[in-house]
């Protein structure tokens, strides 16, 4: 059977004709001239099941009985690509993700659970948007006003991010509520635009089962929302803050409501996503995501540049390798991504895989710049310490000792402020240090216990120095909790914790991101051969092999993981990995083109 209008794009009209009030989302010309002519010779006699017709100007139309079940599905406006107003909607969606990237420091559990719930929330709200517009959007007043609304909920997420810190314990849960109302928002615009395009499928009977059902979907959605606005806990003491996990349901709505759009969505073919640009859609949403990651590491970048540091041999190499990095998923992903149509069940699946896929490479890109900056940190403090080493050495008397111990820490440290670094403590802590090394050697105390005090004061002035570099770079420890004073040696330990924990965080991500391209990779290309089984068992292996390098983190002292760690080895593994997964996918491609 033909489907008039499916697969068919309809050229853009910019800056001609007017622009209507309200646009009906069908293609109707053809398929109204067909379905007038069913309607018309629907008694002609029937020979062998089939109905021949024939109308002014035409040739014979040969109906079949599946022309009735064609008569009946309405046959869609369809874009060949991304829309000017689309490609402005993601706009909103990589603003609100740099900018909670740059809030959100992920250095401990609470933080990274916090950054995947927001981009869980954030990531499903564009996607929900995104379902609507690759099918039933048409360019109108109405239309316009509803993505303006759309925009205003973008911005909502903006206005909520800097202070999302589910998990822990806060007096105020202001926020939450209006993360509730956000999303509430969200669904009921929704609601509006597929109530719109219901109106205009309404004499197509299979059409309007399950737009309804989405309609319905969309708004017990809102008002699970809404009353979810009305549970969180008020009226809270400031001196006893609480936790409340009410927040969790958030996700589960926003995964279920989804869950439910793509299953109807399936299971009703006549509002699938063929003939759609939905493909074009994610895979955009992906090179958007990937330059995002561009962006942080350019940042990570800058931050050593401001710290006065040179580019040695150790970070060139990094600096390469996350450049390399993203290039090869670039390819990775994109070399074998398919626009061609592949399935309506298929299709959504692919598309549904995309949001571990956006989660995990969004971590892994991120882990890479914190990487970057904790590598030049560890080298500042290996240099710093061979220079507190050499004035060591050289010490003639405890004045002179001073000296060079306070020209080295403003060298290498304070000489060097970033905007937000308060350098004020450890310059305190580094001064008391110091005068306690001065009146050493004028205290009436043995020479056992005037070493001791020197050695004390030089391993503060280390930690002290060393923690100043991990602040100044960007890589800094959790806040201690409320009521707790922070140690420098608390302080170090906490920022070991932190990579240990972008460590374990990272290679799982790294390694699933790898696994999931061959996935998505494999589901959509067509034909299948034995090449791209290959293809997509390479990856699945890399992925899976680089996955495991977390299991260092579980070694006994983790003493494996960290000697890992400190080495400038770490992204040049990742990077070759890749890179051999890219050679061995195109070597497959140029045999398939020999056969």
């Amino acid at each position: 059977m033909t489907e008039y209008g499916h697969g068919k794009h309809e050229p853009g009209k910019h800056g001609h004709g007017h622009l209507k009030f309200i646009a009906s989302p069908l293609v109707k010309a053809e398929r109204m001239e067909i379905m007038q002519s069913y309607t018309t010779y629907a008694g002609s006699q029937k020979s062998n099941g089939i109905i021949h017709t024939q109308s002014p100007g035409r040739d014979s139309i040969p109906l079949v009985a599946e022309d009735e079940a064609f008569c009946e599905t309405p046959a869609f406006r369809r874009h060949a690509e991304a829309t000017t107003i689309e490609l402005f909607y993601d706009l909103f969606f990589v603003a609100n993700l740099s900018t909670f990237s740059s809030l959100l420091e992920i250095n401990d559990k609470s933080s990274l659970t916090a950054y995947i719930g927001f981009f869980c929330l954030l990531w499903f709200t564009w996607y929900q948007v995104s379902l609507y517009d690759v099918r039933f959007s048409a360019d109108s007043v109405f239309n316009r006003c509803c993505k303006a609304g759309q925009f205003g909920v973008m911005v909502g997420f903006a206005v909520v991010a800097p202070t999302w810190k589910p998990g822990k314990e806060i007096a105020d849960y202001s926020e939450f509520k209006a993360m509730a109302f956000i999303l509430m928002a969200s669904r009921l615009v929704l609601c509006l635009q597929y109530g719109l395009s219901i109106w205009f499928v309404r004499n197509y009977r299979r059409t309007m089962l399950p737009m309804a059902l989405i309609i319905g979907t969309y708004f017990v959605a809102a008002m699970i929302y809404l009353g979810l606005a009305f549970v969180f806990p008020r009226n809270i003491s400031p001196e006893n803050p609480v936790i409340n996990h009410v927040y969790i349901c958030f996700y589960v709505v926003a995964i279920l409501e989804t869950a439910i759009v793509i299953g109807i969505s399936s299971f009703w073919r006549v509002i699938s996503f063929k003939g759609t640009h939905f493909v074009q859609r994610m895979s955009l949403l992906t090179l958007i995501i990937l330059g995002e990651g561009i962006t942080v590491i350019c940042t990570a970048i800058s931050s050593i540049v401001n710290n006065g540091y040179t580019f040695r041999a150790g970070i060139i190499g990094q600096i390469l390798s996350s450049v390399l990095i993203i290039y090869f998923l670039y390819m990775l992903y994109f070399d074998r991504i398919s626009e061609k149509h592949f399935g309506t069940i298929f299709q959504q699946i692919w598309s549904f895989l995309h949001f571990p896929f956006h989660l995990t490479l969004v971590l892994c890109l991120e882990g890479i710049s914190q990487f970057i900056k904790f590598r030049q940190a560890v080298e500042g403090i290996f240099t710093f310490t061979k220079y507190i080493t050499r004035d060591i050495s050289h010490w003639n008397s405890t004045g002179s000792l001073v000296t060079d111990l306070n020209t080295t820490a403003w060298s290498f440290v304070f000489d060097y402020p970033q905007p937000g670094v308060d350098f004020g403590p450890a310059i305190e802590n580094v001064n008391r240090s110091l005068t306690a090394i001065l009146a050493s050697s004028t205290a009436n105390i043995t020479t056992e216990e005037r070493q001791s005090v020197i050695a004390n004061s030089i391993s503060d002035i280390l930690l002290t120095c060393a923690n100043a570099l991990f602040a100044s770079i960007g890589v800094e420890a959790p806040e201690p909790k409320h009521g707790h004073e922070p140690t420098i040696e608390g302080q170090i330990d906490k920022v070991d914790d932190m990579q240990s924990l972008i460590f374990l965080y990272f290679f799982i991500c790294a390694g699933t991101s790898v696994i999931l391209i061959g996935v998505l990779g494999y589901i959509s290309e067509r034909p299948k051969t034995s090449g791209q089984w290959l293809k997509g068992a390479s990856n699945i292996l890399v992925g899976l092999g680089i996955a495991l390098l977390s299991l260092m983190y579980a070694a006994p002292g983790q003493t494996v993981m960290v000697n890992y760690l400190f080495s400038a080895w770490l992204l040049p593994t990742l990077c070759l990995a890749l890179g051999i997964t890219v050679l061995f996918n195109h070597v497959m491609i140029l045999g398939g083109k020999r056969h």
